[in-house]
């Protein structure tokens, strides 16, 4: 459930490394055609009417630039967030425009507009100062709020704005601060909750009783807000019994397709410790060195896949947990995830025909031997649970394959 999902920008850095290396060919060249050819490197006149513009965490820029014959561009000196100097250069292509983004706060913040000629030469700075609003992810977090559900919570935020937040969960229980764990998640831009977090700790197991929640939300350029503390008490959620679990229409012998699954690997991949290997209910043997593969011996054995569990009767469903063929990267990397009532199945031979939930589409790590758990916001009542792994998830492999599968929830 940990995810990281921020990723340092490089759009500044790449540019200014463009508009140099732009520059340094032009000098070059122009040194190579030395008496054909002269550069006007004078300073050019300075930029003029310069005006700013607050936004949330950033500050616009606009300005005239010199109708000088040896102008080039402009550079913008500033201190970021981290007090680090910084700049932007601005060629007179792109204009005379820029938004200088990742402030933390509403200080007022300083910008030195240099007109710059070919190799750096300038008049001298325009200094102008402005305070930007306040910076989306401190606006975001003030919405949190949470709601117990199965398992876990239901955050709901509401971001109003033009970028994304990602949010941050670092929960442990009131009782034991040693059962912990922490999750994000993204928030995009104009969106709004809830967004599921199911609370586990580092085992994969449910925290059980009062729970503190520290919320905080983060930006792209690495600030984060101060941690929110909230309270909650999940509703407690168990691992659902796995003895009267089935797959329609199994069939140990065959690696053909049931109603109840795609394919199975029923001849290629041996037995385990006296326990058959490749077929779907490997899964629910209770153990590890055991796996479903897809079958790869017989045709048509390409993507998508599929299986079709029947855990007898119906439950509340708080997530569904995958566990990769142990030690074997090549497997897929994503599923959707379905789930019908039992009334729902009212032609029991016909499973296109059942009234499927469609819970969406989840990423799969083929390179974590851990329990993958995977929340269903709703909490569905359900028996059948349908996990699909379509061409989208293929991974480095031709076929899908686990080596176990549980649900939580509770009866």
């Amino acid at each position: 459930m940990k995810k990281d999902l921020l990723k340092f920008p490089l759009k500044r850095v790449l540019l200014s490394t463009v508009i140099l290396c732009s520059l340094s060919a032009i000098i070059s060249s122009c040194g190579e055609e030395e008496g054909r050819i002269s550069v006007n490197d004078a300073a050019p006149e300075k930029v003029t009417n310069v005006t700013t513009k607050a936004g949330p965490g950033e500050v616009t820029l606009s300005w005239t630039n010199p109708a000088s014959s040896s102008f080039m561009y402009t550079k913008i000196e500033y201190t970021n967030a981290k007090g680090e100097k910084k700049y932007e250069l601005i060629s007179k292509e792109r204009g005379s425009t820029a938004t200088i983004k990742g402030f933390a706060n509403t200080d007022v913040q300083s910008f030195s507009l240099f007109a710059c000629s070919v190799r750096g030469n300038n008049s001298g700075a325009v200094d102008v100062s402005q305070a930007p609003d306040s910076p989306a992810f401190l606006e975001v977090v003030k919405t949190v709020t949470l709601a117990p559900v199965l398992g876990g919570v239901l955050v709901d935020y509401e971001n109003n704005y033009n970028t994304t937040v990602v949010i941050a969960l670092d929960f442990h229980a009131a009782s034991d601060p040693n059962k912990a764990g922490s999750a994000k998640f993204q928030a995009p831009a104009k969106s709004k909750g809830p967004q599921l977090v199911m609370l586990t700790d580092a085992n994969n197991e449910f925290l059980a009783g009062e729970c503190i929640v520290n919320v905080s939300a983060e930006d792209e350029y690495e600030n984060a807000s101060e941690p929110k503390a909230l309270k909650a008490t999940p509703i407690p959620a168990m691992k659902i019994d796995r003895s009267n679990w089935t797959f329609p229409g199994y069939n140990e012998n065959s690696s053909d397709g049931t109603i109840g699954y795609s394919s199975q690997e029923a001849i290629g991949e041996g037995n385990q410790d006296g326990l058959k290997n490749g077929r779907v209910t490997s899964m629910i043997d209770s153990s590890l060195k055991t796996y479903w593969h897809a079958s790869w011996k017989t045709p048509s054995t390409s993507y998508p896949h599929w299986f079709i569990l029947d855990m007898g009767k119906e439950i509340t469903v708080a997530s569904v947990e995958l566990t990769r063929r142990q030690g074997d990267a090549r497997g897929q990397k994503g599923q959707k995830i379905y789930t019908c009532t039992e009334a729902g199945a009212a032609d029991p031979g016909n499973p296109n025909s059942w009234s499927w939930i469609d819970h969406g589409s989840f990423a799969f790590d083929p390179n974590n031997n851990a329990p993958q758990s995977f929340g269903l916001s709703t909490t569905p009542r359900a028996r059948y649970i349908k996990v699909y792994f379509g061409t989208e998830h293929k991974g480095t492999g031709g076929q899908a394959m686990l080596a176990d599968l549980n649900v939580y929830g509770a009866e």
